[in-house]
């Protein structure tokens, strides 16, 4: 007789045809509980990368010192402009830090700068250049929709800003920086975490840090309770977003506010759940520009893989075949209904197929394992049929459709980094992917459980490799 591993094996390589009615959702999660049972999790045999890097790292968080664009001025020779934050008393629990000032740091800085009873705001940048930019041309500006329609500036600058450097060496760069009570991570999501590990001296269990990046953040279940309890005796809040906002930029400390949205908050260590919610949450909420609202922990989890799944079809597609958005749907560069060459379509949608199956049964599997007592989403609002089926290839093509006709005019965030020769964001959207079949796979008694993610791992390599295919080659390729 056939074991359940070996049902779930076929199960997992048949995920279309699990969705089509109710029934077989219903089998189909009783298969899954027989093959994700409650067994305690061994981590060591696919831990991802990132999370084998910090653990290896036993040395203490470094100290840090601030370098203020009014520090530069004075060393260049040149009068700078006082920032008026300067003037107003200073209390540590009420100043925001932001690191990564591209545009959604830019997005929020500017959204948290207009709430009433504004924080005491300091941008931290990565590189002297910038701190040169602010003293050439003080404030920051983000225009509105007007700027697209009419290349309108409507914006004025906002001036009432701190603006640092920090340094892990004095080097006459004067004080060292204190505890952070606030902090807004708007960096790639590549450098989300590193960039909050590197401050870990100065954050507290007091400390609220919101994360802004596309992708699944790294501090959810299963890796985030391992990474806290190698760092912190208490972690801090870990607040995380979905995005929706577009925004794009005109260079330093100025961008366009060019499709209004909203932003999803909510908890990933749940530290927040059962006590009033951190100054910087609340200060976000109050933010009209930012449109925030508050969802529940099991609630934010799905958004942002749904959000993921998104960014794992359109992001790498656009970055290999370097073209935007629209093409990947059947859309002109213009926008409109295009005639591409029926094969070439079907190429493409065979390729997108592919990319949202393998995801639908890694992430079905992983919804349930976390559909545990203590699991993410134990607590959830939803059924776990309806949770199964919105997890469903069907859904999520639906999904992913419906997205790419919005934004069809254009151009992914990984072809502009491609184009501009930087790093991507591919290992976290595809590849966490992998990281969650490998670990799924890992599980006691899983040893038969095997997760066909090798349309991911395709994508991965060949943006990282930098190639540029035709739709047919990449066809032929994957």
């Amino acid at each position: 007789m056939m074991s359940a591993r070996r049902q779930c094996v076929g199960l997992y390589h048949n995920t279309q045809g699990i969705y089509k009615t109710q029934l077989s959702i219903s089998r189909s999660l009783a298969m899954l509980r027989r093959c994700l049972h409650s067994t305690p999790v061994k981590h060591d045999s696919a831990m991802p990368e990132w999370l084998a890097k910090i653990l290896n790292d036993k040395a203490d968080a470094p100290k840090l010192y601030r370098w203020t664009a009014k520090d530069h001025a004075q060393s260049e020779g040149v009068i700078s402009a006082m920032s008026a934050s300067s003037n107003r008393s200073d209390d540590a629990r009420e100043r925001v830090y932001i690191v990564g000032i591209g545009n959604l740091g830019r997005l929020f800085a500017a959204a948290l700068a207009r709430v009433p009873n504004p924080p005491l705001i300091t941008l931290v940048v990565h590189r002297a250049g910038l701190l040169e930019s602010w003293n050439e041309k003080p404030g920051l500006r983000l225009h509105s929709q007007s700027y697209v329609k009419d290349g309108r500036t409507d914006s004025d600058a906002i001036t009432d800003l701190d603006v640092e450097m920090w340094a892990p060496s004095p080097e006459g760069r004067g004080h060292e920086i204190g505890p952070i009570s606030n902090l807004i991570v708007a960096t790639k999501a590549q450098d989300a975490l590193p960039a909050v590990d590197r401050l870990r001296r100065y954050l507290s269990p007091d400390s609220a840090i919101v994360f802004t990046q596309n992708g699944m953040n790294k501090l959810w279940p299963p890796y985030g309770a391992i990474y806290s309890a190698a760092r912190y005796t208490k972690s801090p809040n870990w607040v995380a977003c979905v995005v929706t906002h577009g925004v794009f930029s005109l260079g330093p400390f100025e961008s366009v506010h060019a499709s209004p949205a909203d932003v999803v908050l909510g908890s990933v260590n749940n530290n927040t759940a059962n006590h009033e919610r951190p100054y910087l949450v609340q200060k976000l909420l109050e933010a009209s520009v930012l449109n925030s609202r508050w969802v529940p922990r099991a609630d934010l989890w799905v958004m942002q893989v749904e959000k993921l799944v998104v960014n794992a079809v359109i992001n790498p597609l656009t970055a290999i075949l370097r073209c935007k958005n629209g093409l990947l749907f059947g859309y002109g560069e213009d926008g409109s209904c295009d005639n591409l060459d029926d094969s070439q379509g079907a190429v493409l949608r065979q390729i997108i197929d592919q990319l949202l199956e393998e995801a639908s049964t890694v992430l079905t599997a992983l919804a349930i394992v976390e559909m545990k007592d203590g699991g993410v989403l134990s607590h959830g609002v939803m059924e776990k049929s309806a949770l199964v089926e919105r997890l469903s290839l069907e859904r999520l093509r639906a999904m992913v459709y419906r997205v790419g006709g919005v934004v069809r005019l254009n151009t992914s965030s990984m072809l502009q980094d491609v184009n501009a020769s930087k790093g991507t964001e591919v290992r976290e959207f595809n590849g966490w992917v992998v990281d969650m079949a490998r670990y799924l796979e890992s599980m006691p008694g899983a040893a038969s459980s095997r997760f066909d993610v090798t349309t991911h791992k395709a994508m991965v390599s060949l943006v990282e490799g930098g190639h540029h295919l035709s739709k047919d080659k990449l066809g032929e390729y994957v």
